[in-house]
């Protein structure tokens, strides 16, 4: 594992992640949202992210259900502790760090952080970097074998703009996941890059004999296409027969026979998302983040993976995003395995950070660069 960056180096990195999750959703010829609702604040939940000293926040903060009441809960950057003072000015940040919550209500559940520790013994990244590149986590799902696969996008350095580009994705393939992070076999494998912009993880799910994930496009407005591989290909660790949605008309395509582009299906998507089934609304939820800087969680819904999606719907402005004279706050996706003391209410978090790095080093700055958990209710709209 190579050893990451100090912090004083990531504020381009920072500034580009904010850059990166969320533009503003909805567009004119999407169908009119199906559903309607509401947001509160849970902070009885946040404490699931504080269980653990040297674990000293951090944004992404997807989750993936592994079953037997336990969630795997991944994260981008992270401020690891380096001395006994937990602190963040005497912490590392590593690109990621994964997670493991036993229980379905956070505020009862109990968390144990991991990442990797490098040859002179300071937190490194649970997926390390490779050569002059590393790993954002995305999404994943546990597969019907008891496997388990992560998508990562990859990132590396570049002079001048924002200080880094994309350069592709990864898919980790984890085939002991039963046991504790610490002891994971982690097999990377990396596709051939597409013709086109898109990075498939931002939200994954099975769907009909098929590994389905969400692809926005890491430029212009973040629209996301649909690319799906056949189970038992992942089950064997194999990124092979990827299928790309180009429409009613020609439905799924094998990437190797495309002569375009595939189809938008979710306009400004974001590249941080969730997308699940809700069995009581009947209905896919797809959850952002609105907008950038002072955002809002949005909801579209569909009935079909394939859409036609709807406009989005804002159901709850984050405090963070009215509070503060320069607010930074995205990432937001929903956790549908989670439970809370509000029956049928849906769990989103979000994140919360600040465009002056030095501020998250300040007094002031202790209740940023956390996940925050909001309780979502979502009913459907009335006929007309």
């Amino acid at each position: 594992m190579h050893r990451s960056s100090r912090p004083s180096r990531l504020v381009p990195l920072l500034l580009a992640a904010g850059c990166m999750l969320g533009l503003p959703a909805g567009c004119g010829g999407d169908p009119a949202s199906e559903i309607s609702g509401s947001g509160a604040s849970y902070p009885e939940a946040d404490g699931l992210f504080h269980q653990d000293a040297r674990w000293l926040g951090a944004d992404g903060a997807y989750s993936i259900d592994l079953g037997a009441e336990r969630t795997l809960w991944l994260f981008g950057d992270t401020f690891v502790a380096k001395t006994p003072a937990n602190v963040r000015n005497q912490s590392e940040m590593v690109r990621n760090t994964v997670a493991v919550q036993t229980g379905r209500d956070p505020r009862t559940a109990t968390m144990t952080s991991h990442w990797r520790m490098d040859a002179e013994n300071t937190p490194a990244s649970y997926f390390g970097e490779i050569g002059d590149t590393w790993h954002w986590p995305g999404h994943g799902v546990l597969l019907p074998n008891g496997h388990l696969v992560v998508f990562l996008s990859v990132l590396e350095r570049k002079s001048g703009g924002l200080g880094f580009d994309h350069a592709g994705w990864r898919v980790a393939f984890i085939t002991n996941p039963s046991g504790s992070p610490d002891t994971w076999d982690v097999q990377l494998e990396t596709p051939a890059r597409t013709p086109f912009d898109a990075v498939p993880g931002a939200a994954v799910v099975l769907n009909e004999g098929f590994v389905v994930a969400v692809a926005p496009r890491t430029s212009r407005d973040h629209d996301a296409y649909l690319v799906r591989w056949p189970v038992e290909a992942f089950e064997n660790g194999e990124l092979r027969g990827a299928q790309w949605w180009v429409g009613e008309q020609r439905g799924w395509v094998s990437e190797e026979a495309l002569d375009d582009e595939p189809s938008v299906v979710i306009p400004e998507a974001g590249t941080e998302c969730s997308v699940h089934w809700d069995a009581r609304l009947e209905r896919w939820i797809h959850v952002t983040s609105q907008g950038f800087g002072a955002t809002k969680i949005a909801v579209r819904t569909a009935k079909r993976l394939e859409g036609p999606w709807t406009e989005a719907e804002a159901l709850f402005t984050p405090p963070e995003s009215k509070e503060r004279d320069d607010p930074f706050v995205y990432a937001a996706k929903a956790h549908p395995q989670l439970t809370s003391d509000e029956e049928g209410a849906l769990l989103v978090t979000y994140a919360t950070n600040s465009f002056e790095f030095k501020d998250l080093f300040e007094p002031q700055g202790a209740d940023l660069y956390w996940p925050r958990f909001v309780r979502l209710r979502l009913e459907p709209k009335a006929e007309p």
